[in-house]
């Protein structure tokens, strides 16, 4: 049996499902796309409750979206899978990566944050681990990754070449040299993009890389005012932010993801059930 030192073999894959990676080799030939709008009222009041208690601006709404998507990896680990030489893998943790920068400006640089979760974590505890890795993102004077692409830039162009071709296989194998794979930001469950931060109020889909292993992509826009309807078509202006989703259908089936978006909206929208920890009963 195969073997990875980052993911162990998914198992109870539904029939046709295995058979798609020999359909669909690249994640290039597998990319669906969706897009949600969610309503932001409770999650605000939410956050400004949070740091009324904590006498100080501590928690953000960014860090509430993260632990409702982490909430939702938790609950529907399908989504925490990726495919690797033609077979299924199951993480052994729940890690994004976004991007830090210093300076919202064409000079500065984008710096990888890596954060990685326990499946049973709660609000405050998320909230913790994304401040210190923002921390550590803005103090670094220079991040690992950009050290290791020095690195690789140094060598002639046909060795590079080589290496490349040489990590690209260790990489399906799951041989990767960790120091590559922990640094990268692409061997995580998501690339979670917050074009929010710049402006955006309608985020791009993003592709998804074929080199690594992250299968979701997730860029979100600026929360802005939009006009909803209720259940009874009126009409009315509620703060919402825009999601848009690039999967690999190899790891999921529709269902099974739009079953995901309707709890990381339903767990946003009432942001009290990220205090407590997961019910695993309801794991799927």
């Amino acid at each position: 049996m195969s073997r990875r030192n980052d993911a162990a073999p998914a198992v109870s894959i539904p029939l046709f499902n295995r058979i798609h990676p020999f359909i669909m080799s690249r994640k290039s030939d597998s990319l669906i796309y969706h897009s949600i709008e969610v309503e932001m009222t409770n999650a605000v009041q939410f956050i400004q409750k949070k740091n009324r208690e904590a006498g100080e601006r501590k928690y953000r709404v960014y860090d509430l979206i993260i632990a409702a998507f982490c909430r939702t990896v938790a609950l529907r680990p399908g989504l925490n899978r990726f495919i690797a030489d033609y077979e299924f893998w199951q993480r052994h943790e729940i890690s994004f990566n976004f991007l830090v920068k210093k300076e919202v400006n064409d000079d500065t640089s984008n710096r990888n944050a890596i954060v990685r979760f326990e499946d049973d974590m709660h609000f405050e505890e998320i909230a913790a681990i994304m401040r210190q890795a923002i921390n550590a993102a803005l103090r670094d004077e220079e991040s690992e990754e950009k050290r290791l692409v020095r690195f690789f830039l140094r060598m002639p162009k046909w060795v590079l070449k080589i290496t490349m071709a040489l990590l690209r296989r260790w990489d399906r194998k799951g041989r990767l040299p960790r120091r590559i794979r922990d640094t990268d930001g692409l061997h995580v469950t998501a690339f979670i993009a917050n074009l929010g931060s710049l402006n955006i109020p309608n985020p791009p889909y993003h592709h998804l890389f074929e080199w690594g292993t992250t299968s979701l992509f997730v860029s979100m826009g600026k929360m802005h005012r939009s006009k909803i309807l209720d259940d009874n078509d009126n009409e009315y202006i509620k703060d919402t932010i825009q999601f848009g989703f690039t999967v690999d259908k190899r790891i999921a089936d529709g269902f099974y993801f739009m079953k995901a978006m309707q709890i990381f909206q339903e767990h946003i929208e009432n942001p009290e059930r990220l205090e407590e920890r997961p019910d695993t009963t309801m794991i799927k």
